[in-house]
């Protein structure tokens, strides 16, 4: 059975020891948690050293951060017998999503600059892995929003990602751009247990978007109607969807989006996620945001999937790892237009 050396690094010292570990990372979680079982003194140590909520923190796989944040929950325990200590906590990007934002408003500002500005306050570094676009005509947050809420809204405009690292920096991406694995997900081989779920609930045959285009007469003539289709073969009945576009689309754009409509249902109607023994591939710790090739005869899959969530569990069951995967396509973003100068955005 795999073995790691995986330790609590609070300030100078390092706790070990653990009855169980649950860590979890993610693409649709941008601060990674961990709930951690473990003795309160390291053996040797003559005198306990108690872990308080707040502390910063780090969470250690042979070496490797996998969360770096702080500590939120401290639950020590005995009895006559035993005593114990039980220790939550999440990545620094978990002050993004408890936060608020001020209320701002930007002009002329790019997603990066204005993440760098908002993340700057809580010690967070942010760093982009793709093209951020341009800078916004205007961005405003609304009263009350958290950070994460705020920069959410504005990646949704760019379509892009925000995940975190366990290094306790803020990552800009997209999905797919993660290292691609060579160790094959098979069935038979090492996949120890499977749940799946595929679903026709929100899929349908043919997608028609339908908007409107600012017509070409400067004299107040009627806007342009524009439509667009796009077919799912995958989907065996007659179930056609009508989408009217909630913002001013072109032709093109029309098409596009129906296009991404019907690429965007199919991935997120199709989720599977194996256990496998141990937290590392061939090449090193599974992680969220890699793409891993499946062979999985039993589910009729033969295709390389996207990582969207990754928990190492260590208990009385053993070391073991709950790998979460979706098509690509259910992480292809679609960029939102900005609304008219003087709306609340978004």
């Amino acid at each position: 059975m795999p073995s790691y050396d995986v330790r609590l690094e609070v300030g100078d010292m390092l706790y070990g020891g653990w009855a169980s570990i649950v860590i979890r990372r993610g693409l649709e979680q941008v601060a990674g948690s961990f709930e951690l079982a473990l003795t309160e003194r390291w053996p040797g140590q003559d005198i306990p050293r108690p872990i308080a909520p707040g502390a910063r923190c780090r969470v250690l796989v042979d070496g490797e951060p996998v969360i770096t944040g702080y500590v939120d929950d401290v639950m020590p325990s005995y009895d006559a017998k035993e005593h114990g200590l039980s220790v939550s906590g999440r990545d620094k990007t978990a002050d993004l999503v408890d936060c608020s934002a001020p209320s701002t408003q930007w002009a002329g500002r790019g997603l990066l600059p204005v993440a760098k500005a908002l993340c700057r306050p809580f010690g967070i570094e942010v760093l982009a892995q793709c093209d951020t676009g341009k800078p916004f005509s205007q961005l405003k947050n609304n009263e009350g929003d958290s950070v994460y809420e705020t920069l959410e809204a504005a990646a949704r405009v760019r379509a892009v990602l925000l995940v975190t690292d366990g290094h306790g920096r803020l990552l800009i991406t997209r999905a797919g751009q993660g290292a691609r694995v060579a160790t094959v997900l098979e069935l038979g081989k090492n996949v120890l247990g499977c749940k799946a779920s595929f679903s026709l609930r929100d899929r349908f045959s043919t997608y028609t978007v339908k908007g409107q285009s600012v017509g070409l007469d400067g004299w107040g003539g009627a806007a342009a109607h524009s439509k667009g289709s796009a077919n799912d073969s995958r989907v065996p009945r007659h179930r056609p969807l009508t989408i009217i576009a909630e913002d001013q689309v072109e032709g093109a754009g029309a098409g596009e989006r129906a296009r991404w409509e019907a690429s965007v249902r199919y991935g997120r109607s199709r989720r599977v996620t194996y256990t496998v023994r141990g937290w590392k591939h061939a090449n090193g710790l599974w992680e969220p945001g890699q793409t891993v090739p499946v062979r999985d005869t039993w589910l009729s899959i033969d295709e390389p999937l996207l990582m969207v969530g990754v928990a190492y569990l260590l208990d009385e069951q053993g070391t073991r790892c709950e790998l979460t995967l979706q098509p690509v396509e259910a992480f292809s973003l679609l960029p939102v237009p900005e609304k008219d100068k003087g709306e609340v955005w978004p």
